[in-house]
């Protein structure tokens, strides 16, 4: 058939990158790779550019440690055309902003049912944790998708619930969550000033790595200065 000349079938293509059938399943569904051609409704075929794609999905992921939601954004710019070059800045600036997720932080999006049994949070709390934008579940047609850094937060919440602190006591990382955003944004800004200036690209790691150290002075100034302060209060009182 002159439509399927030098495609594959799904196990032509399984063998010929490495991965199993069920891989390319998992990356189909993911929407890392585009909908194959189908000629009848269980007959499908993939051209040499899926051979390419799932060895860059490897790549990211083995090698990049990046995650899925990022590599289905690389994925994306190079189906709209974007050359080579810009291609791999972009994975460049993006490995120096993004840590390694790891493998719990990674794993498949879950719903609300599926987070009280994973955290032992109620949903009231965790709906009042989502008001608090602590959690940022991303709206699919099934409903509410909470990511594994949504989990990792609730759970970590949890803990502190159970240490004694009230959901209240959390409310303030609302304000701390518009802060990073005034950061990504700061970073988002980098990215083009240097771009824009022929810069070296991994010259945002020495942005990224800056702006982590003010993070951290500032913390642990901010906490020693506190306390002392606080310290002294109950003197004086007592």
């Amino acid at each position: 058939m002159a439509t399927t000349r030098n495609m594959l079938r799904i196990g032509e293509l399984a063998k010929a990158t490495g991965v199993s059938v069920q891989t390319i399943h998992y990356y189909l569904r993911e929407g890392l790779l585009a909908p194959p051609t189908k000629t009848a409704p269980n007959m499908a075929y993939y051209g040499p550019e899926y051979i390419e794609d799932i060895r860059l999905i490897k790549e990211l992921q083995e090698r990049r440690y990046l995650p899925l939601s990022l590599i289905r954004l690389v994925l994306q710019a190079k189906r709209e055309g974007q050359d080579v070059s810009h291609l791999e800045e972009m994975r460049l600036g993006i490995e120096e902003i993004f840590r390694p997720l790891t493998e719990e932080e990674e794993m498949k999006p879950v719903d609300l049912v599926e987070l009280v049994i994973l955290t032992g949070l109620d949903t009231s709390t965790l709906r009042m944790l989502e008001d608090m934008s602590l959690l940022m579940p991303v709206a699919t047609a099934q409903g509410k998708a909470y990511d594994g850094l949504d989990v990792s937060i609730a759970r970590a919440a949890k803990a502190l619930l159970d240490l004694g602190l009230a959901p209240a006591d959390l409310s303030y990382y609302g304000q701390y969550v518009e802060l990073i955003r005034t950061e990504a944004r700061v970073i988002h800004d980098a990215i083009h000033r240097l771009h824009d200036a022929n810069r070296r690209t991994t010259e945002l790691g020495e942005v990224k790595s800056a702006l982590d150290t003010i993070k951290s002075c500032l913390n642990t100034k901010v906490y020693r200065k506190v306390v002392t302060e606080l310290h002294l209060e109950n003197e004086a009182e007592g």
